[in-house]
């Protein structure tokens, strides 16, 4: 069903006189000059050139990585082989991505290489000291952590004292001293603003390239392994990840992995017209499925693309397998935690459940919090002895914060600012949820900003309008989509059925379809004389049908009555 919102909740832009100059100033479309002037307010000119060019040499210069990134460097230089290496990396994409990336960085210099990740629901996020126990039994003489590790000093300072070598690379909030000189990570910094915020992937990424630890001829062919990191992890797309997804999306329409090449073919998408949309909402979701419910192999095995065609493509349908066995999960869970919100059985913020599975609820949580704008704890036991969790908070909470005071009675614990996970021990988990429980109550959450759209009819937009703007992208956290309106009231729309079963409709405005996806035309004319429906938010898209480009128009939402 298409969502409605109030005229009040928008902030409309209309092009004019300044718009006309900017994209004079600028050499761009007028409608690129409104979608700049709609996004960054009154940023100067050179900021604005900068956004739409933006200077790559000049970001990774700006960019600190810390002093540890010289002592890895060091590290590298002192050693011609690293002998039994091991790469121990994470269970999600940024997880699976940045272990590839540190296998093909570091494989020259092995005698032996292997992988570990630990399964989100035997072992638990982040370093395991079982396991690292194990590491150095076998022989282990070179151990590289990516995605997790930061706040893991005294488990590695072990290892490093049995003589092993270790490389950390990694994002997450510093929350315990760091004794390991190694530990590259940007966030340490406790200087390091937004453009300090890349993920695992790029942080390797980044440090092979500043520190010229391998040709950067070669890492021009592993950036669309730091592309696919960023996006999976929601980082935001200043210059310097804009710039690495830019480049690691142009790699995979001209020149994809063998993996992400079949994972393409199997999922329906062309390559030379892939999107940020395509890679966030199809092909993220298959690679981060097997961590979530079994183990997370089969997404390292895809990105490494090893093997025969068949191995690689049987590997491409087990991780879409997977995939549609998540999505049941957590749809039923979804659904299970929705009616119970809206009859209020749920009215606590922290919930839990002996059935749920641990894999699939930072999902759930995710959208719970994003649908309702309130924040949440879905947790479920893990064996008999631990309960895991995951937490969100909307705009305003700081989800590490909210877990660093309650630390002493929890297992382990990492995260970002609106994202985390923990374990604690049963014995400990009632104090915990009531903590937590208090906690959530009283967060001050900032109210919902004014979505902004600009007033322009979709038959004013061109292609090649349109391709202009996309050259903004790629679009996605701190730098939204454009959304655009218009104004109805004076027109009667032609509303139509779409599609065999017309499950879809669409709406002729000015000779042009706005497409409803899963709104059937009756309930769009309902909505127009129940609701008083104003106008409607769309965003354009390019399509291609039989080989030849067209511009579609799609409807994102309807705008009724409310305070103007």
């Amino acid at each position: 069903m298409l969502p409605t919102c109030l005229m009040s909740d928008l902030k409309i832009y209309q092009p004019g006189d300044y718009t006309r100059r900017l994209a004079n100033e600028l050499a761009c479309s007028p409608l690129t000059a409104g979608v700049l002037e709609m996004l960054k307010g009154d940023s100067d000119i050179a900021s604005l050139r900068e956004w739409i060019h933006p200077d790559f040499v000049k970001q990774m210069n700006s960019l600190n990585l810390g002093e540890a990134s010289k002592n890895a460097k060091a590290l590298w230089n002192s050693k011609s082989s690293f002998g039994n290496v091991l790469v121990y990396g994470d269970y999600d994409t940024d997880g699976i991505s940045s272990t590839v990336l540190a296998m093909e960085i570091f494989r020259n210099k092995a005698a032996q290489f292997r992988y570990f990740i630990p399964r989100r629901d035997v072992h638990g996020y982040g370093l395991n000291a079982g396991i690292l126990d194990k590491i150095a039994s076998l022989g282990c003489n070179t151990l590289i952590v990516v995605d997790c590790g930061t706040n893991d000093s005294e488990m590695l300072q072990k290892l490093a004292d049995k003589g092993i070598d270790i490389f950390v690379f990694d994002h997450h909030s510093l929350s315990a001293p760091i004794t390991i000189p190694t530990i590259v990570n940007p966030c340490i910094n406790m200087e390091a603003g937004d453009s300090q915020k890349i993920c695992a992937t790029a942080v390797l990424w980044c440090w092979a390239w500043k520190e010229n630890i391998v040709s950067r001829d070669f890492l021009k062919y592993e950036v669309d392994l730091a592309a696919i990191a960023t996006i999976a992890d929601c980082m935001p797309l200043h210059n310097l990840n804009r710039s690495l997804v830019r480049y690691g999306m142009n790699l995979m329409r001209t020149n994809p992995r063998r993996g992400l090449r079949a994972l393409f073919d199997s999922l329906g998408i062309n390559k030379e017209q892939l999107t940020e949309e395509h890679l966030s909402m199809r092909v993220i979701p298959c690679l981060n499925a097997p961590g979530r419910i079994a183990t997370a192999d089969t997404g390292v095995r895809a990105l490494l693309g090893t093997g025969s065609n068949e191995s690689v493509f049987a590997c491409v349908g087990e991780l879409m397998r997977i995939n549609r066995k998540r999505q049941t999960l957590t749809e039923n869970i979804a659904h299970e935690i929705d009616n119970g919100i809206l009859s209020g059985a749920f009215k606590r913020k922290v919930l839990y459940h002996e059935d749920w599975p641990i894999g699939v609820l930072s999902g759930v949580a995710s959208r719970i919090c994003a649908q309702y704008n309130r924040p949440i704890v879905l947790a479920a036991p893990v064996g008999s002895k631990v309960i895991r969790g995951t937490l969100r908070v909307p705009e305003g909470g700081d989800a590490v914060g909210i877990l660093r005071e309650i630390a002493p009675k929890l297992d382990a614990w990492g995260g970002h600012k609106y994202a985390a996970g923990f374990s604690v021990l049963v014995e400990n988990w009632r104090e915990v949820c009531n903590a937590l429980e208090r906690m959530l109550t009283d967060i001050e959450i900032k109210p919902e900003a004014a979505t902004p759209v600009i007033n322009i009819s979709p038959s004013d937009i061109s292609i090649s309008d349109w391709k202009a703007v996309s050259a903004l992208g790629p679009f996605g956290n701190n730098n939204p989509s454009p959304k655009f309106f218009i104004d109805t009231r004076i027109l009667s729309p032609e509303i139509n059925p779409m599609g065999k079963d017309g499950k879809h409709s669409y709406i002729l405005v000015n000779n042009k379809r706005l497409l409803a996806f899963n709104t059937p035309a009756r309930d769009v004319a309902e909505m127009i004389t129940r609701r008083g429906v104003k106008g409607w938010i769309y965003h354009p898209r390019l399509d291609y049908w039989r080989n030849e480009e067209q511009l579609q128009f799609i409807l994102d939402c309807a705008v009724t009555e409310g305070g103007d």
